[in-house]
């Protein structure tokens, strides 16, 4: 039995313009701006040779019917010169809440093309793997610009979109001691959301606020354009609204809504951030504090 290990981090998007016109996939995506988190995917791949069925996954412990997955060996065994004679077990474990805006479906599909080139030996350089990511995404529906920033990690602008190599990322510097607590009230359906009508005025309002961001690239200046772009684009509801209120009212640096996710993220240092969870806790969300990760996926 071969095995590997990867992890990526997950990625909150706090704004976001899709840019889907391009047939070329590899060049489909979103500009936005979002954080990298410790907290991420930890994905364990092993393969061997059964007469078994040739693919099994499991999320969080649960057996799952993962469509990314399919998508990606489809792409790396002919790269490793296997076929489906091999049976692959695949083991994503997610430590932030899925469906909320936090990134997990581009951090499971980057750590899992990581993880599943190395155990079939696929000869695939790190870029290549993080293009097959995006591009499952993609046509998966799950996501558009996530794996940009995973492979970067840190508050990120994805100033130009497309798969890693075609895009165009940069960072904002911040404090290493500076903490992200998210609250998470529920999942959002990501193609309902990016299926809107008004899709085209949510385009707009992302990108007049990354062009905003871009020349004031802070921590505050990101937090205010999140929040901004949060309060206009129709997707708040009101207990992420609520949220928000007691976050800042907890001392949080500034607090907005994770895209597309009804999900408060706040940002605060140690003593603030125990605060602002007891204020998330107490309206009934699910909280997580993590840290900034501001290095890439990888290989464990």
């Amino acid at each position: 039995m071969r095995r590997a290990k990867a992890y990526s981090p997950a990625g909150l998007s706090g704004l976001f313009s899709t840019y889907t016109e391009p047939e070329d996939p590899y060049r489909k995506g979103a500009r936005g701006a979002g954080i990298a988190l410790s907290k991420g995917a930890w994905v364990t791949v092993e393969v061997e040779e059964s007469d078994k069925p040739p693919l099994e996954c499991y999320l969080n412990g649960a057996r799952a019917e993962l469509g990314l997955v399919k998508r990606l060996l489809r792409r790396i065994l002919p790269r490793a010169g296997a076929d489906l004679s091999c049976r692959v077990v695949v083991r994503q474990e997610v430590e932030v809440p899925v469906g909320g805006g936090l990134g997990t479906s581009g951090a499971c599909a980057l750590a899992t093309a990581l993880a599943l080139a190395k155990a079939l030996g696929a000869p695939m350089s790190y870029y290549e793997l993080a293009r097959e990511a995006h591009v499952a995404e993609i046509e998966e529906g799950t996501g558009l610009g996530t794996v940009s920033g995973l492979v970067v990690g840190g508050i990120v602008m994805v100033l130009e979109p497309g798969a890693p190599g075609y895009d165009r990322v940069d960072r904002i510097l911040a404090d290493p001691d500076l903490l992200v607590v998210l609250g998470f009230f529920g999942p959002i359906s990501k193609r309902e959301a990016l299926s809107r009508a008004d899709l085209r005025v949510v385009d707009r309002l992302g990108l007049e606020a990354l062009a905003r961001l871009e020349r004031e690239p802070t921590v505050e200046a990101f937090i205010r354009e999140c929040k901004w772009f949060a309060e206009r684009s129709g997707y708040m509801s009101e207990r992420v609204k609520a949220g928000i209120e007691a976050a800042e009212r907890a001392g949080a640096l500034g607090a907005s809504q994770a895209m597309i996710g009804e999900t408060v993220f706040a940002l605060a240092y140690e003593e603030g951030a125990e605060r602002v969870r007891e204020a998330l806790e107490e309206l009934g969300a699910r909280v997580v504090v993590s840290r900034i990760e501001w290095g890439p996926a990888k290989l464990v």
